[in-house]
Parts: structure tokens; C-alpha cells; sequence
């Protein structure tokens, strides 16, 4: 079976990253970044503008690719390969409300990693965000 691909955003703003809290199962009460399966086709950046939109009811515009990601996910009680594409965000409108499958939104600070991430993947990913950061230095 091939890998499932996956886009997701980190949004950066004042030195802090958004990031949600899972409703559902499963994992229910990690945490996560914004984003979700692609359909059949679909642009990368195309899937995350559409699950951006699905999650948070609010618009992102890409900055710049983070990285590429393989991971594992409980998916209808299967386990499936992830491929997992992160991309670096902002927020084109600030009202954002927890939807589909979002308990809740968190910024934490740039140096903070969580620790109950959903996925083992996402720790690479926040390291590699934290670098960019400082290579970058957007606000």
C-alpha cells in the first residue's frame, strides 16, 4: 500500500506557533498541526489552504515549505503510512474557531516543544520550525 500524503501548516506569529488540540479520535486530547489528508490530485498547497479553511473557518497564506515527514496514523482502525507535507503559514484573517476535528487552539512559544504530540513526527518538524525561525526572523 503507498504512503497516504498529508499538508499542514505551522502559523508563526510574535515568536509563538498556533497549534490544535485533537477532538476525536485518534488521539483524542494531543496535540497537532492544522492540516488533514489530501484528496485524489490535489496540490499540496491547495489541500492546506482547503483544511485550514475546514478547521479553523479562517484563511492561510503559505510563507515558505518546512519539510517533508513520514509518520504512522490509526486511520479506521488500520495503521497507515504517512507522508507528511509541513509548510510554514500566516494567518490572513485572526478569528479562528475550533472545527471538524479541533477541541481547541494553542500558541505556544517558538522555543516550546509539547509533550503529547499526536504524532512522533511532529517533534522534527517543530525543531526544524524553530530553526527556520531563526534563520528567518518573521514576525
Amino acid at each position: 500500500m503507498n504512503s497516504h500524503p498529508t499538508s499542514s501548516a505551522f502559523i508563526i506569529e510574535g515568536g509563538k506557533y498556533l497549534i490544535s488540540k485533537r477532538a476525536i479520535e485518534s488521539k483524542k486530547g494531543t496535540y497537532d498541526v492544522v492540516g488533514g489528508f489530501l484528496n485524489n490530485g490535489e496540490h499540496p498547497e491547495t489541500g492546506i489552504v482547503r483544511e485550514f479553511k475546514e478547521e479553523t473557518g479562517s484563511s492561510v497564506k503559505i510563507v515558505a515549505l518546512l519539510g517533508i515527514y513520514l509518520g504512522k496514523y490509526e486511520y479506521q482502525k488500520d495503521i497507515v503510512s504517512t507522508f507528511n507535507i509541513c509548510y510554514v503559514g500566516k494567518l490572513t484573517n485572526y478569528k479562528i474557531v475550533p472545527k471538524d476535528d479541533v477541541a481547541s487552539f494553542h500558541w505556544f512559544p517558538i522555543t516550546t516543544i509539547p509533550t503529547k504530540l499526536s504524532e512522533p513526527w511532529l517533534a522534527k518538524a517543530i525543531k526544524d520550525l524553530q530553526k527556520w525561525y531563526e534563520e528567518n526572523k518573521i514576525s
